[in-house]
């Protein structure tokens, strides 16, 4: 834009003070609404972030479930269809809490 600005007798036009006025309001929700794409895209990386590692956790629980299975199905093999439902129902469980979480996120 040029510095240039048109001087009547008695100060800067109308016109000017109102295009002047047009551009700064235009160049501010500018502004704005690229804090606000900022803002939500740390929101939405801090969302998988979070997500990311409660699935981590939950897989990590699920396997050290499955070796104790294991393991204790060597030690007493009669006991494999309750150790399974038990490991089983674990599993489920992990999963009702990731779907808990992945709702209560998408909420936020």
């Amino acid at each position: 834009m040029s510095d240039l600005i048109p001087y009547t007798e008695h100060g800067v036009s109308r016109d000017v003070r109102r295009a002047s006025r047009a551009i700064s309001r235009y160049q501010s929700g500018g502004q704005v609404r690229l804090a606000t794409v900022d803002t939500e895209t740390d929101v939405a990386m801090a969302k998988v972030d979070a997500l990311t590692s409660a699935t981590g956790s939950a897989m990590g629980s699920v396997v050290r479930v499955a070796q104790a299975q294991r393991h204790l199905e060597q030690l007493a093999p009669e006991a494999s269809g309750r150790l399974a439902f038990l490991a089983d129902d674990h599993m489920i469980g992990m999963g009702d809490v990731m779907s808990d979480l992945r709702r209560n996120l998408r909420r936020r």
